[in-house]
């Protein structure tokens, strides 16, 4: 057994004037549960390993004792958890000097002081339940169950549930509050029921078992996220479905507008909904309450003690119950507020931009500090007509940034960014590249102006080839016109220039991919194409339906579609970019940079010497297009079928979620 001490001050509440100067805590790693103790101290254990620590939602957060600040510890911290106010543990894939996985950290002394605690057979721990009598079990890639009843301190295995080889690997365990009922749920569509703490079993049905909902694909993991019961009732997420059952005869009926919950002490259960607002129904599933006012962001994790509800996001903690909504920043002191990615200088004084804060450098304590608070995410800040102008995320709504009295007001851009008469472009470069883990490559093509054409100048790579040796004045200036045009307008059905051909083509694409799918299914490399279908048993009609009704698609989803960038993620980021240079020598560029292109590479990013607004515009892209030869626009992302398709696809999987 190994002991080590490690210093834990819990602090007090944030005095008054200390706040502007802390800085956002900075949560490295994900974190899937939040400690909380009976007198709601706060804990948090994130996968790289490291702890964080407050003594209540209003108190400042403290880097936990495993590792220097910022620093990650050994293994993976699933969750911390609480059996009392002095004792805590935390479990998941934790490694030993000897690179064992067969123990917990334990603390009995309110995380003064921290052992190991061997549980039996390693372990990478998946789900763990722990109760208010000092019981515990925990259950994880051993197969193995096991059990505790002094607090931790000591543990024994329970066999596997299934004896025959089976991988029965469990993501999340419940017991009722009497420990009459044990709920064990699985990573693959399996619940067990408990009555007499893990000595027999009897299979519980799942919601896809009773076909309560439909896998997109067979590839889809049908997980059970979570399982409580409360009252004669079960709440079971299974693959981000929540479902609810009366225990007697379970007949799972979906809840449609939560996303997950939890229950309390007193047998009541809290609900998320889709509009993150918190409801509380008592034992009998009855409403007791509903929050007018709902979380700034889907929570990371939620919990419960002493009947509160508990959220955590990325920046805040919430307490809420029927006569409180509280909510704090989570801020800390034992480092200094970073630089902010965003700054400039104004009347001699140096100001900064993050998230949705203003911060301001105190040159005497040679610090930032917090200047104001927004509602709002600060995505663009320049000075420009003698004032600091600064955009929302979306960069459609600017307002200009009073420091005087610390207010924002309303600020509309000139109908006009560009003069070309009197400040001509004199310089102009189309590049196009790709970077990753072990590459970097770009191509150019740059043109100067000379009379009134722009010539080419310089040359590298093939991709631009089929551009001319001279480009004429008038369609640079018609290009940057464009630009101007795009910040006003929404795109149009005729902007695409669909012809009937098109959709019939279209369709046949669609019914050789249903029957390509049919027969071969979903390949898991299929969503790195341009083609991402969501599963077998996607309903390809609607794809057509969506072309028979092309015409009467709203505005409203030709700009959405056209403004969303890929959500996935890679190492690989393929890039391109115009840059125009203008006669005083100041800039404006376009590019766009991701991993899976959107139809023609939409949504651009303009820099219009630092005023940043994004475009979606298919007109403009398509310019771009017309004055590249194609160069920009490599591949399917030119297609006329791969606009249909993007357009299709992004209703289809908005109908999923509607349906839910």
């Amino acid at each position: 057994m190994k002991k080590f001490l490690l210093l834990l001050l819990f602090v007090s509440t944030i005095g008054f004037g200390q706040k502007e100067y802390l800085a956002d805590l900075p949560i490295r790693g994900a974190v899937s549960e939040i400690g909380i103790s009976p007198s709601e101290k706060l804990w948090l254990a994130t996968k790289p390993g490291n702890t964080y620590y407050a003594d209540s939602i209003q108190g400042l957060w403290r880097f936990g004792p495993m590792q220097p600040k910022g620093i990650t510890g050994g293994g993976i911290y699933e969750r911390v958890n609480f059996f009392s106010e002095d004792t805590l543990m935390i479990s998941g894939y934790i490694h030993g000097d000897d690179s064992n996985t067969d123990f917990v950290l334990w603390s009995g002394d309110q995380g003064k002081t921290w052992e190991e605690i061997k549980f039996g057979k390693g372990s990478w721990i998946d789900a763990a339940f722990i109760n208010d009598n000092g019981k515990a079990w925990m259950s994880g890639s051993s197969q193995l169950i096991y059990y505790t009843e002094d607090s931790g301190k000591t543990w024994q295995e329970f066999d596997r549930i299934e004896k025959k080889k089976s991988v029965l690997r469990f993501s999340t365990i419940h017991f009722s509050k009497d420990e009459s009922i044990g709920l064990f749920g699985s990573f693959w569509n399996k619940v067990y029921k408990t009555k007499d703490n893990c000595k027999t079993w009897e299979r519980v049905p799942t919601p896809l078992d009773q076909k309560k909902y439909e896998r997109l694909s067979k590839k889809h993991r049908p997980d059970i996220r979570k399982i409580r019961t409360f009252g004669n009732y079960y709440l079971i997420n299974q693959q981000g479905n929540v479902f609810w059952s009366e225990i007697d005869s379970v007949n799972w009926k979906e809840l449609p507008q939560i996303k997950d919950f939890e229950v309390s002490e007193n047998e009541s259960v809290y609900l998320l909904d889709n509009d993150l607002k918190v409801e509380l129904r008592d034992s009998k599933f009855q409403v007791v309450f509903k929050s007018e006012k709902s979380l700034g962001h889907y929570p990371i994790a939620i919990g419960v003690r002493n009947n509160n509800f508990f959220a955590l996001s990325s920046k805040k903690i919430y307490k809420i119950n029927q006569f409180e909504f509280g909510a704090s920043k989570l801020l800390t002191k034992e480092i200094p507020i970073p630089r902010p990615q965003i700054r400039l200088m104004y009347r001699n004084e140096p100001y900064g931009f993050e998230g949705s804060t203003v911060f301001k450098f105190d040159k005497k304590k040679n610090s930032w500090y917090r200047f104001m608070e927004l509602d709002f995410f600060i995505s663009n800040a320049v000075f420009k007509d003698g004032k600091i102008i600064i955009a929302d995320q979306t960069r459609k709504n600017r307002f200009y940034l009073d420091t005087i009295d610390k207010k924002i007001e309303k600020y509309e851009l000139p109908e006009s960014l560009v003069d070309l008469s009197n400040n001509p472009i004199k310089n102009i470069s189309f590049a196009i590249g790709s970077y990753g883990c072990f590459h970097r490559n770009s191509q150019i093509r740059e043109y100067s102006l000379k009379n009134e054409s722009f010539v080419l100048k310089r040359n590298e790579g093939e991709i631009f080839s089929n551009m001319p040796k001279e480009i004429r004045v008038a369609a640079i200036n018609d290009f940057i016109t464009e630009i101007d045009a795009s910040r006003y307008g929404n795109n149009k059905v005729e902007d695409l220039e669909i012809t009937p051909s098109d959709l019939e083509s279209f369709k046949k694409f669609i019914s050789k991919s249903e029957k390509r799918i049919a027969k071969k299914g979903i390949d898991v490399f299929d969503n790195l194409g341009a083609y991402s279908f969501p599963g077998e048993n996607t309903y390809f009609e609607f794809y057509k339906n969506v072309a028979d009704n092309f015409d009467s698609i709203p505005e409203v989803v030709l700009d959405n579609v056209f403004a969303q960038r890929s959500s996935m993620w890679s190492t690989t980021t393929n890039w391109r970019k115009v840059t125009f240079e203008f006669r005083n020598g100041r800039t404006l560029t376009i590019e766009n940079s991701s991993f899976k292109p959107n139809y023609l590479n939409t949504p651009w990013t303009i820099n219009h010497d630092g005023l940043l607004f994004t475009s979606n515009s298919i007109k403009l892209a398509k310019q771009l297009n017309k004055l590249t030869q194609g160069g920009m626009f490599n591949g399917s992302t030119g297609d006329k079928n791969f606009a249909i398709f993007q357009i299709a696809d992004y209703m289809y999987r908005q109908s999923l979620t509607a349906s839910k």
